[in-house]
């Protein structure tokens, strides 16, 4: 996939999420291409990237992918899960690889332009915004932080992905076996998972059947089920579905 550029940035908002027990965070979503039309990399966030105004590790919980509709929708969430206000929008125009995660440039809609530094470090995810007049802080403790829930089986939700823009980390498509198409035997495992609500099932059933069309030649051999509690700031059942090719 490529990387977004200053004539095909990607999208983004910031929005602030009112659940019905009365508590409020912020929702970061990143798109990965300029259309805005593919499930979007997701942060929960005690405080609003898009107003950080100095250079400090700030907390991040990786969160599932989002429906690319997020990007527009605003009010009440279907299923009694709070309202959604947009706060901001941008455009990601610099997003590479860096040691321990990314460093990205966003461009937002009131036109300032602010660059972020996000690692990764044991399941903890963290984010900075770089200011050249600041020292750079140390890197946050993983120890200090809990779990974070895992989008696929491949690390939180969105660490994959670094792999898209520019680096030189293998993809599905570089793997040094080809997948099965033989019926006999089976090469390569892809985990997916999803909460257990009509929502997310559904969106989980999506996921499969895209990778799938985009991988014809992969033929399935074998598909197991099981259901797990994932553990992050909230405990909660996850329905897990690995599919070996």
């Amino acid at each position: 996939m490529a990387a977004p550029t200053r004539e095909s940035p990607f999208p983004t908002v910031v929005l602030q999420h009112e659940l019905p027990d009365g508590t409020t965070h912020f929702d970061w979503l990143l798109g990965v291409e300029p259309e805005g039309e593919k499930p979007l990399i997701s942060f929960r966030t005690e405080e609003r990237p898009d107003q950080i105004t100095e250079s400090r590790w700030i907390d991040l919980e990786s969160r599932p992918d989002h429906r690319p509709d997020f990007l527009h929708i605003e009010g009440s969430l279907d299923g009694d899960r709070g309202v959604v206000t947009q706060l901001a929008k941008g455009e990601i125009f610099v997003w590479k690889e860096v040691s321990n995660g990314w460093n990205l440039m966003v461009e937002w809609d009131n036109k300032s332009v602010t660059e972020f530094e996000v690692v990764m470090l044991k399941g903890a995810v963290a984010f900075r915004r770089v200011l050249e007049d600041q020292s750079q802080p140390p890197l946050p403790d993983p120890s200090l932080a809990g779990d974070v829930p895992i989008e696929g089986a491949e690390g939180p939700a969105g660490l994959t992905k670094i792999t898209a823009f520019g680096s030189e980390h293998k993809e599905d498509t570089s793997w040094s076996r080809i997948p099965n198409t033989t019926g006999i035997d089976a090469k390569h495992v892809r985990t997916f998972h999803s909460k257990l609500t009509d929502d997310a099932l559904t969106y989980l059933d999506k996921q499969v059947n895209e990778w799938l069309d985009e991988n014809p030649n992969y033929e399935v051999n074998i598909v197991s089920t099981t259901v797990g509690t994932f553990t992050g700031k909230v405990k909660e059942p996850h329905l897990i579905c690995q599919i070996w090719v």
